[in-house]
């Protein structure tokens, strides 16, 4: 860094606003962000002799001045010529190129595509995804169009560190300064590394100064299914409304979205309307901008003209207090150790599920104790962690001539699809058998009606989430135990994925999943598992 210069800039929203001006390169830039990410915005590049680069500072108090002048003193003194007047406010800095994403990105398993995609296209074929029936969006569940913000995803409860800094940095200015530079604001990465945390945490800032009603959050799965309907109804009106009323737009998921010829045309409207209005917009997708090239097309919009920030999944030093921290906020009791240890061992499975394992372990050790028999967590861990990371079993178990007749359930009793691949013999009837007699033999009391013993079509690549939806959906059931795709179909290398689509999907309609693996049908572990999700 060759010289620096803090000046005043003050505008109506942040009198305390500043810009630091410097001559320097990347890495003074890589520097700058890495000590004070959370306080200032993205540089932008000047055209002039003495400084070539520029941040706005927001919110500078005097201790953050102190500090930031002395860091700077010891990057490169200052130059001894006095500094210039204030001068007027730099006009905000205008939008840069995202960061780069690797270059072997996946194509999202939901997309656009043709009504009818084959089942396996050729190798040299670009990607694609298949298009639904406008039935199976609007059908699918609750039609309603905003999710309910989780008020313990804020700012205050997110763990901040090298995995995060820069995406945290982005969503501080976003909250400081919305629909400027950050415009959309697109966070991606691989389940577990927080994009929703960082979302809801932007949305409830900002619904402090504005309110939740001027909002408008929401997911890819509800906001496609949602419009899908209006569109179908004829109540567009009051989507639009919603929308021509909010301020932001948060779409967590966005690489779920569901377009149709019926919805394709109305969601291109809603998201064209905040950004030709300047109005904020942020996103979150597993995949980065460039691997969602059609569902862009489809809507005549660019994620890429903004700013996307890749989240990753923090190091193993970092794990543990995330662990403690997820831990409490779902209320589940564990010691030091115990939290040390489920760190160590949630790293077999992977981190993209810790959540959802502690809150199964924070159940099954509440049902345990109310049935007075206290279990440490190495019990807990052996009778649903261990047995599924321990590998699957082989052969599979024949499941022809499988019958099963649904208990009598009693009224009020919560509606249950069991939903697997077609094309093996009695395959719904033998996970409907497990999911029972292992409720049974393990003390879970609660009854299900069950509402569909259904199959879905493993054969196809994209779409069969929504086709889950739908079946879940026709029967009214609000949970519903899934089993993945066999090794014949296509989805059996994205098994993983699929799951986790499915799961988020189903989430979106009010529906609580239960995921048993095509190769692990016998692990009662499973079974356990999916009575633990389904304890709402």
């Amino acid at each position: 860094m060759d010289r620096w210069e803090i000046r005043p800039a003050p505008s109506a929203e942040d009198p305390r606003r500043h810009l630091l001006l410097l001559r320097g390169g990347a890495a003074d830039v890589a520097a700058v962000l890495k000590k004070f990410g959370a306080l200032c915005g993205r540089p932008t590049p000047l055209d002039g002799e003495e400084f070539n680069l520029s941040f706005v500072l927001h919110r500078v108090s005097p201790e953050a001045r102190e500090k930031l002048d002395a860091w700077l003193g010891r990057m490169s003194p200052k130059p001894a010529a006095p500094p210039p007047p204030p001068a007027p406010a730099i006009p905000p800095p205008p939008v840069l190129p995202p960061i780069p994403t690797p270059p072997a990105a996946k194509e999202p398993l939901i997309s656009i595509g043709p009504e009818a995609a084959p089942a396996t296209p050729a190798p040299s074929a670009a990607p694609r995804a298949a298009e639904l029936p406008a039935s199976a969006v609007e059908a699918s569940s609750s039609t309603s169009l905003t999710d309910e913000l989780r008020t313990d995803w804020t700012f205050e409860t997110l763990l901040v560190g090298a995995y995060n800094r820069f995406a945290h940095a982005a969503a501080m200015s976003v909250v400081s300064s919305p629909g400027s530079m950050y415009n959309p604001l697109f966070l991606y990465g691989v389940p577990g590394t927080g994009k929703s945390h960082l979302l809801h945490a932007i949305a409830n800032s900002m619904s402090k100064g504005l309110g939740g009603a001027s909002l408008l959050a929401t997911s890819g799965a509800r906001l496609s299914r949602a419009v899908g309907s209006a569109a179908a109804g004829g109540s567009m009106a009051a989507v639009e409304k919603k929308a021509a009323d909010s301020t932001a737009l948060f779409v967590d998921d966005v690489h779920l979205m569901a377009v149709t010829d019926a919805n394709k045309g109305p969601l291109a409207k809603l998201f064209k309307s905040f950004f030709d209005g300047g109005r904020q917009v942020v996103v979150t997708s597993m995949y980065p901008p460039k691997a969602l090239g059609a569902l862009e097309e489809a809507l005549k919009l660019s994620f890429s003209k903004g700013w996307s920030v890749d989240l990753k999944i923090p190091s193993p030093s970092v794990q543990r207090d995330l662990v403690g921290a997820v831990a409490d906020r779902v209320g589940a009791e564990f010691s030091g150790d115990e939290i040390g240890a489920l760190a160590d061992r949630l790293a077999a499975w992977g981190y993209q599920d810790m959540a959802l394992w502690i809150k199964r372990l924070a159940a099954l050790r509440a049902m345990l104790a109310a049935a007075g028999r206290p279990a440490p967590l190495p019990d807990l861990l052996k009778l649903i962690y261990e047995p599924i990371v321990a590998g699957s079993e082989a052969p599979p178990p024949a499941t022809a001539g499988t019958a099963f007749a649904p208990p009598a359930a009693p009224a009020g009793a919560p509606p249950l699809a069991v939903i697997a691949p077609s094309g093996q013999e009695g395959l719904v009837a033998y996970a409907a058998k497990m999911f029972h007699e292992t409720g049974g033999k393990h003390g879970f009391t609660r009854a299900y009606g069950y509402a569909r013993l259904e199959t879905y079509d493993a054969a196809q690549q994209v779409g069969v989430p929504f086709q889950i939806a739908d079946l879940c959906h026709g029967a009214g059931a609000t949970r519903a135990l899934v089993v993945g795709p066999g090794p014949d179909s296509p989805l059996a290398a994205r098994a993983g994925e699929f799951g986790h689509a499915v799961r988020r999907i189903l989430g979106s309609c009010g529906v609580a999943t239960g995921w048993i693996p095509h190769a692990q049908l016998r692990l009662e572990a499973h079974y356990v598992n999916a009575h633990l999700d389904f304890e709402k």
